[in-house]
């Protein structure tokens, strides 16, 4: 008798330290997974700039370096959008009327605002972007970002310097976050833009204060690496790389995988290790935007 009263308090005292375990895990991993897809989820709106900005370099001011590729038609700049090119002055502005949808789907208003110093694959030319009154998909985008091209000449795999100063985004019900972003990106290039890669090398930086108030950085660790291949699978992140996020005083480092086209990623804190699913964002095919 006694010793089925042990065997029972045993077999109690592991489902008692099961469910502990799976309440801590679930508490742990619920609000924290989403650090994961929010700063995903800036470092998009701010690339769809970014996307929009070199695409409107290469398809307004012609380049004519050896081995260039002037875009035929437009891939992030939709066909909704007007776009304005004041070569005397050097400045494009896109304006997206007040509803209009990229290729990836999400749906833009308001202006773009971009000067030139000179062809976007030369280097040492330097281009400012600014906005005026421009959401995506309602969150209002704000900054100054600048891009520089750091190559060291027109045969190299192009290299650019991008910072962003002023840097918000602001939720519809007011809620914003800011950023500051200190970041290389080399453009890995293949005879087939569908085997372009972008890499944003190590020591990029960006911090700010999040949605709920609280301050972080981001320092990345290992090269993170985004495929246009991925892109066209309908997976918008990175696939290859580490980058180490701090929110407060609690660090996460953050593994993109080895390559392979997933939304899985690796998010180790405190000990802990576990997978977070980043949210897909689906590319939309719409023949209006597609050109």
């Amino acid at each position: 008798m006694r010793l089925k009263v042990l065997m029972m308090l045993a077999a109690f005292g592991v489902l008692f330290l099961a469910s502990c375990n799976e309440d801590a895990e679930t508490s742990f991993t619920d609000p924290d997974s989403e650090i994961v897809n929010t700063e995903a989820e800036i470092d998009a709106d701010f690339e769809d700039v970014d996307n929009i900005t070199l695409e409107s370099m290469e398809t307004n001011v012609y380049s004519a370096e050896p081995g260039a590729r002037v875009a035929s038609r437009r891939h992030h700049v939709p066909d909704c959008a007007e776009v304005t090119h004041d070569y005397d002055a050097m400045t494009i502005t896109i304006d997206f009327g007040d509803n209009c949808e990229l290729r990836n789907g999400k749906v833009v208003s308001g202006t773009i605002f971009i000067s030139y110093t000179g062809r976007k694959f030369m280097p040492g030319t330097i281009i400012t972007t600014t906005f005026q009154d421009f959401t995506v998909d309602g969150k209002l985008i704000e900054g100054t970002r600048v891009v520089e091209n750091i190559s060291e000449s027109l045969e190299d795999n192009p290299t650019f310097h991008i910072t962003l100063t002023d840097g918000k985004i602001t939720l519809e019900d007011g809620t914003f976050a800011t950023r500051e972003a200190d970041k290389t990106v080399m453009w890995v290039r293949a005879l087939n833009p569908l085997n372009d890669e972008f890499h944003v090398l190590e020591g990029t930086t960006a911090s700010g204060v999040n949605f709920e108030g609280i301050t972080y950085s981001i320092n990345v660790v290992e090269t993170i690496v985004y495929k246009n291949l991925c892109e066209d699978l309908m997976i918008k992140a990175p696939v290859q790389g580490v980058k180490q996020v701090i929110k407060g005083d609690v660090e996460y480092i953050i593994d993109f995988g080895d390559g392979e086209c997933d939304n899985l990623v690796t998010v180790t804190s405190d000990g802990q290790t576990w997978i977070v699913e980043l949210k897909r964002r689906i590319r939309v095919n719409n023949n209006n935007n597609n050109g």
